[in-house]
């Protein structure tokens, strides 16, 4: 095979290869986890199906600190369903006001000083999770290095509506959640912020 066929393949393969590895490196900076009964389960693709007890669990993952003189405020975005369609609305280049769950005002209201109550079902809002300090929170610090913080947030109950139950007595089979966060902050979804997750119960 002649060199100048053989040059274009050999672009192709390397900028693939470049492509993925730095993806998946991109992902790899949230620190993103789920834990139950000291089990690990590291999310390191955008789309990851996961098998657990019908029992509680932690998400766990890696958040800026907020910067208050630069105005820079950073919060990771959970929406969650049990229906796989919130799927179709996280894809690359999206602004936030084509995402149903992120338009402005879709931010699930939730005490300030705490976690949220129970995981929420709902296609058109989000989970707002941040950390200030204990006093102003919604997730679990678990570790602090400089400006980056490793925090937890506990799963145990569901709400849909006016119904809420316990993980361990429901009927669900499965779940379906997108973890996000806006890392360079400009209202657009890009990958290595987003995972789609579906957690099917055994």
């Amino acid at each position: 095979m002649a060199l100048n066929s053989i040059l274009p393949l050999l672009m192709t393969f390397m900028m693939n290869t470049f492509s993925i590895s730095q993806s998946t490196q991109d992902l790899t900076t949230l620190g993103l986890k789920i834990m139950q009964d000291g089990k690990e389960y590291a999310i390191l693709s955008t789309e990851q199906n996961i098998k657990l007890a019908k029992d509680k669990f932690e998400i766990i993952f890696n958040l800026k600190k907020d910067d208050d003189i630069a105005e820079k405020y950073f919060a990771a975005r959970i929406v969650a369903d049990i229906d796989s369609d919130i799927f179709k609305q996280f894809e690359p280049k999206k602004k936030f006001e084509e995402v149903p769950s992120l338009v402005a005002g879709t931010s699930m209201a939730g005490p300030k000083d705490a976690p949220y109550n129970c995981i929420f079902f709902d296609d058109q809002a989000h989970h707002y999770i941040f950390y200030n300090n204990e006093d102003e929170k919604r997730a679990n610090l678990i570790s602090k290095e400089n400006n980056l913080l490793q925090l937890g947030f506990d799963i145990e109950n569901y709400c849909m509506q006016d119904f809420e139950i316990n993980i361990s007595n429901s009927n669900f089979e499965a779940i379906y959640m997108v973890f996000f966060i806006d890392k360079n902050l400009n209202e657009i979804v890009e990958e290595g912020e987003y995972a789609k997750l579906k957690i099917t119960f055994e």
